[in-house]
């Protein structure tokens, strides 16, 4: 068999090194400078036949709610 040199199995292993790094770093990347990602948080409570949707936004606290059924309109503040 035909083993690789040294500096093969190197070269191979750096290769390896930066492809990891650069998946590292790309991955985390924002390009925004305000990234909304995760601002909002959905809970969902069951109350009998209906079921009650809130929905947090985690940078102000304000939870709003939607109401169950066909009757349901927008968002409303919870106050």
């Amino acid at each position: 068999m035909n083993q690789p040199s040294w500096r093969a199995k190197a070269a191979y292993v750096l290769l390896g090194a930066f492809a990891a790094a650069a998946l590292m770093f790309l991955t985390g990347a924002d390009l925004t400078a305000s990234s909304q990602i995760g601002r909002y948080r959905m809970c969902c409570t069951p109350r009998g036949a209906f079921t009650d949707i809130y929905v947090i936004d985690t940078t102000s606290g304000v939870v709003k709610w939607l109401g169950s059924g066909d009757d349901a309109k927008p968002f409303t503040e919870i106050k």
